[in-house]
């Protein structure tokens, strides 16, 4: 696929805004989505090391870093709103967990992509706003997963967090 379709089917879907979190910039849905529908794809520059802040991991030393409109604003929620689908190439899709409806934030767990976070990595100091029933209190990371989560989770985390399991 090709970096202008990801950037149109993402904008056909999605419209950018600010956090009602206090998470800065975020994306919404256009329109209403069922569970199982493809939200956004994401693409960017691949990196062989973790940034401070913005980079997705989709490998065990492999993360990219992405752009306003392939998911720079991808925000995490403990009671997310889609999980992970690893595409061929190795990025991942968003994915409706549940409905999702016209206008509502589009929410993942930052645990599906990233298996730790490095030292200098922002969710290490940053408190989870999700506000969420069942929010954790901070931004985890697949190995900071009990182990009975990670594997009630396996179906909607990156595809090569299954080789942690």
């Amino acid at each position: 696929m090709h970096l202008k379709d990801i950037i149109d089917f993402n904008q056909k879907n999605v419209f950018t805004g600010k956090s009602p979190r206090n998470y800065g910039h975020t994306y919404f849905a256009k329109r209403d989505f069922r569970p199982g529908e493809t939200v956004m794809m994401s693409f960017g520059k691949i990196l062989d090391h973790q940034t401070n802040h913005l980079s997705v991991q989709i490998g065990f030393d492999k993360h990219f870093l992405p752009t306003k409109w392939t998911c720079r604003y991808w925000n995490h929620s403990c009671n997310p709103n889609c999980f992970v689908r690893t595409r061929k190439d190795g990025f991942p899709n968003l994915v409706a967990l549940k409905k999702i409806e016209r206008g509502e934030e589009i929410t993942f767990a930052y645990w599906m992509t990233e298996y730790e976070w490095a030292k200098n990595a922002a969710e290490n100091q940053e408190k989870c706003k999700c506000g969420s029933k069942n929010c954790r209190g901070k931004i985890l990371s697949f190995s900071q997963l009990s182990k009975k989560d990670e594997i009630k989770n396996k179906k909607h985390i990156s595809k090569y967090l299954h080789g942690a399991i």
